[in-house]
């Protein structure tokens, strides 16, 4: 008997061993290696893989273990997973996560958002994942995030997750003042800021925030002491200090005081060469963040841009949300967005003045190779996680500043500015195998990040065409999205190829997606002001069944859809009038 356990015993060891050598080795071939570093291409060259790490890269061809990935990189590149240095999960991205800047609870409870955030972290892991984007960092948010960055990230697939936790600011928003988690705490003597960094310290944060701001009877010169104070507390822990301040003024004081890391962009006026010069001597890294503000103007006006990305990418739960505006009577939404509705042209100028200074300023601190890093400030109302990146690449390129200054921003950029460009940043032997396989090259348009191939992160190869597994119900909203931004790609991409369309009971009214496809574009191109609202839903198993109230033009129907999804599409509508 003890032999015939100890042979089961081998049996099982070899059987582990084996199926950890058939995942351990991946082998890129033949493919062009993107430099970052030099904004060069590498020819030919042959990329090995032990473990997490990039063990070898040669022009020679490497013979890898017979139990290795193989993976024909001709006419392909490679580069580095890229790096997202400005998230918070504690929100979003939804209408409702923000009560202190849109005060919705009436509709929907900051409790439940709360919860909503928190479910959705391991989702927006995958679709970080999906679009090639390996590393984030959060920078500011409840306690909470240590348990997302400790136990949530470690437990499911994920980025590289970087933390901190509650911002230290000189005024808390009252709608956050009640959370038993706060993620903004109110610190303004030297006091609370000793408690707070000691009450965090425990939990290893991986560097610390202020949000310096100014206003409400608070000046930059009267919360300098304590800016100075928490700064000197970092580096003697060695965190590097990341700092919100977006006026020119409280941006130099901030580097004064001993900020690494400014995460917005400066929008008040045009940077100075003293600006410059202070980011180059100290070493600090500049972030733009360029389109949070305007996003949540688009969403207060329930007009998203509805990018391609977020239609197909963003968690359509959360992009539903940002047309909500649509249905609410000024009865139910604030006094300054019943005035918005009336004359946005104020804000749309404001937005087109900030738009013109932030633009500008990250052309001048490019020109003077001060380092800059790519970040969203994903969370935020109407700035989706995962989905929102590649529009602040476009934002970026409106500088002016070349493809490959962003394709450094968003990888050694991002990683040197937070030291950590010894592991990630750069495809180069002794790194972490985080790499993003590109059927076209990046360089010559930024446009082909999109066209992914591979994704590979700590060496193994994920699916990209099954990393994100959307439910019955959030494929139905993501058609619901998409019909409402008219876009009949996006529309069309969650309809099986033979799908069947009936008139209840069994009147067959279209018949595959290529007869869809055409009635549908052809109502998409006459009919502009086209929503459709879902005012009740019931998901049962792979049916969703919506009592819809869609409007087109200056008419309205209402109607009951019927929708069954099989292999991740929608199959077959049922229309009940």
């Amino acid at each position: 008997m003890k032999q015939i356990l100890m042979l089961l015993c081998l049996f099982l060891l070899c059987k582990v061993t084996i199926e950890a050598q058939t995942t351990s080795s991946v082998l890129i071939e033949n493919t062009n290696i993107i430099d970052v570093t030099t904004g060069k291409i590498k020819p030919k060259q042959h990329l090995l893989i032990e473990g997490d790490k990039i063990v070898t890269i040669s022009s020679k061809k490497i013979t890898p273990k017979e139990t290795a990935i193989r993976i024909d990189g001709t006419d392909r590149y490679v580069m580095p997973g890229m790096i997202d240095t400005h998230i918070h999960f504690f929100q979003t991205g939804g209408l409702y996560t923000r009560p202190d800047a849109l005060d919705l609870k009436h509709i929907v409870s900051y409790e439940d958002e709360i919860q909503f955030a928190k479910d959705m972290v391991p989702d927006s892991f995958k679709r970080y994942l999906r679009l090639g984007i390996t590393s984030v960092m959060d920078v500011g948010g409840p306690f909470y995030n240590f348990h997302i960055r400790d136990s949530i990230a470690k437990s499911n697939l994920s980025p590289n997750v970087y933390v901190t936790g509650p911002l230290f600011s000189p005024y808390q928003p009252e709608a956050f003042s009640k959370l038993k988690d706060i993620p903004i705490e109110k610190i303004t003597t030297i006091e609370h800021a000793t408690a707070l960094f000691n009450k965090m310290l425990p939990f290893r944060p991986d560097f610390i925030k202020i949000w310096y701001i100014t206003g409400r009877g608070i000046t930059a010169e009267q919360s300098y002491p304590v800016v100075e104070y928490i700064s000197k507390l970092a580096h003697e822990h060695n965190l590097k200090l990341t700092v919100h301040a977006t006026n020119l003024k409280t941006a130099k004081l901030a580097v004064q005081a001993g900020a690494d890391i400014l995460v917005h962009s400066i929008q008040d006026e045009i940077v100075d060469d003293e600006f410059a010069d202070l980011l180059k001597k100290n070493k600090v890294t500049y972030i733009p963040t360029l389109i949070v503000s305007k996003n949540y103007g688009k969403s207060f006006l329930a007009k998203p841009d509805n990018h391609p990305q977020d239609l197909v990418f963003a968690n359509p739960m959360v992009y539903r949300s940002l047309t909500d505006m649509k249905k609410l009577s000024d009865k139910e939404v604030p006094e300054r967005i019943q005035k918005l509705r009336k004359d946005s042209e104020w804000l749309e100028n404001r937005y087109q003045k900030e738009d013109s200074i932030m633009l500008c300023n990250l052309k001048i601190l490019i020109d003077k190779k001060v380092n800059v890093a790519t970040g969203t400030d994903a969370g935020n109302i109407g700035t989706t996680h995962a989905s929102s990146y590649i529009q602040e690449l476009e934002a970026m390129q409106k500088s002016g500043i070349s493809n490959m200054d962003i394709l450094k921003a968003s990888t050694i950029n991002a990683a040197t500015g937070f030291g950590l460009e010894k592991l990630l940043g750069t495809v180069e032997e002794g790194k972490l195998a985080d790499l993003i396989l590109l059927d076209k090259n990046p360089i010559v348009d930024i446009q082909n990040l999109n066209h992914i191939a591979e994704v590979l992160k700590d060496g193994k190869v994920l699916n990209i065409k099954t990393l994100i597994k959307e439910t019955p119900e959030e494929i139905v909203q993501r058609q619901v999205n998409a019909y409402n931004a008219r876009d009949i790609e996006a529309f069309m991409g969650t309809y099986a190829e033979d799908i069947k369309i009936y008139n209840f009971p069994e009147e067959l009214s279209m018949d595959g997606k290529e007869q869809m496809k055409k009635n549908f574009k052809n109502m998409f191109d006459r009919v502009p002001n086209l929503y459709c609202e879902i005012k009740n839903r019931i998901v049962l198993g792979n049916k969703v069944v919506d009592r819809e109230y869609v409007r087109f033009g200056e008419k309205y129907s209402s109607v009951i859809a019927i929708y069954e999804v099989e292999d991740g599409k929608i199959s077959k509508v049922t229309f009940i009038k």
